[in-house]
């Protein structure tokens, strides 16, 4: 086999486009060893769909450990904090099956489509705030704002509680899995991360003396023994996945999608004259441009894939946007095609027992926000030259700033957009 230059993970040039280096990996070396990583990657989507199943050889529990321990003037500002023990994200089964069976109470089929108003009436405020100015930094105003909105009345926290949860959200995600942060970036990432977990435990200590039919009442019960004794660390535990999570995958699934219409303007037309396009655009983002473009496990046996041996004990950080690019399944994976009949076998959202639990209300948040966008801003448009710059963290692909122009329009009411239903 003819050697390749190192996959040098959190260069600028993979972090911009690692589609090609991973379309390289797949076809010479589809599994390998990163030391940008320190883990086992895996390219391939039959590969990466087994592992995700495969519990009884693969661990959760390093799903989001940083890739390096982190200094020690980090670890003296989050010894402040509430330890990160008990995430449904780094459970294993049987922990992981009783807590999953008691969260999936907030996330049902007839709660989730009750928000479809709620979610539309937000992401029309935001528009508000700047459809006549003919120009606009989406991740700022739109992008970012809106899944805050929504997880702010998912948990049943008023929208000044959830005030600060998008700046935590980034600091989290680069405090856990920036991978190379100068030590006093880091510092205030750790600093930051703290005070979000001290914040949501304060609400959970309130909201358990006054339940309500919400998120974090759901959490609480979770967190609750059979003797009625609350675990505060495990609840704000599963607090901050859900505030990190929720807003991150969301935030950036929105810049991603926003950013691929406007690079096929005759795909962004079709939208603005269908709007009930939007959940196919949606699905479609998740498969070329995933939000989420991996996720780790350890090996709990030496395991043997192909040619390669895996050792006990070794982390494996599976390729999720590689996987959704493999010519073996995905047709032309390059090609953005909101209409293709593969795209039901794209892995954003993962695969088995940790299949996202928030998948629907992602694709809610999304469909709506795409449309709102494109139905209120008329010839929306890039305000300066791609390409765009993405952010260097491990698990998640998102854009720095999306600066986008429009012809300004009379401010219109909210109540000419019309909600769009996936069929």
């Amino acid at each position: 086999m003819t050697e390749r230059p190192a996959f040098a993970f959190f260069s600028p040039e993979v972090q911009q486009d690692p589609y090609s280096r991973y379309a390289l990996a797949r076809a010479e070396e589809p599994i390998f060893f990163c030391e940008d990583l320190g883990m086992w990657v895996v390219t391939r989507h039959a590969d990466v769909a087994a592992i995700l199943r495969d519990t009884d050889r693969f661990s959760s529990k390093v799903t989001t450990t940083n890739i390096k321990e982190p200094p020690p003037e980090v670890l003296a500002v989050m010894r402040k904090g509430f330890p990160r023990t008990g995430s449904i994200v780094q459970l294993d089964a049987p922990e992981h099956t009783a807590v999953r069976r008691k969260l999936n109470a907030a996330f049902t089929a007839e709660r989730i489509a009750a928000l479809e108003g709620t979610v539309v009436a937000l992401a029309s405020e935001l528009v508000d705030a700047f459809a006549a100015d003919g120009r606009a930094e989406l991740m700022a105003r739109f992008c970012g704002p809106l899944p805050v909105a929504v997880i702010a009345g998912v948990l049943g926290v008023s929208r000044a509680d959830a005030s600060e949860f998008g700046q935590w959200a980034d600091d989290a995600a680069r405090l856990f899995m920036g991978g190379r942060l100068p030590t006093d970036e880091w510092v205030r990432a750790a600093e930051s991360v703290v005070a979000m977990q001290h914040h949501l435990a304060g609400l959970i200590t309130a909201r358990a003396s006054a339940p309500a039919a919400d998120l974090l009442t759901t959490i609480i019960q979770a967190a609750t023994d059979p003797d009625g004794r609350l675990d505060l660390v495990k609840a704000v535990t599963h607090a901050t996945t859900f505030v990190f999570a929720g807003h991150k995958t969301t935030t950036d699934l929105l810049g991603n999608a926003v950013r691929l219409l406007l690079l096929h303007p005759d795909r962004l037309a079709a939208l603005v004259r269908d709007p009930s396009l939007a959940a196919a655009v949606v699905e479609e983002t998740l498969r070329r441009d995933c939000p989420v473009p991996g996720t780790t496990r350890v090996a709990r046996v030496e395991v043997k894939l192909g040619d390669v041996t895996i050792p006990q004990d070794a982390r494996v950080f599976l390729a999720l946007g590689s996987a959704n690019h493999d010519e073996r399944v995905i047709a032309d994976p390059l090609r953005f095609d909101p209409g293709r009949a593969d795209v039901g076998e794209h892995l954003g959202f993962g695969r088995g027992v940790h299949f996202c639990l928030g998948a629907a209300l992602a694709r809610l948040q999304g469909r709506v926000g795409l449309a709102v966008l494109t139905s209120r801003l008329p010839g929306l448009r890039l305000a300066g030259d791609p390409p765009l710059k993405f952010r260097q963290v491990v698990m998640f692909r998102g854009l720095v700033s999306l600066e986008v122009a429009w012809d300004a329009p009379e401010r219109s009411s909210a109540s000419s957009v019309i909600p769009t239903r996936a069929t």
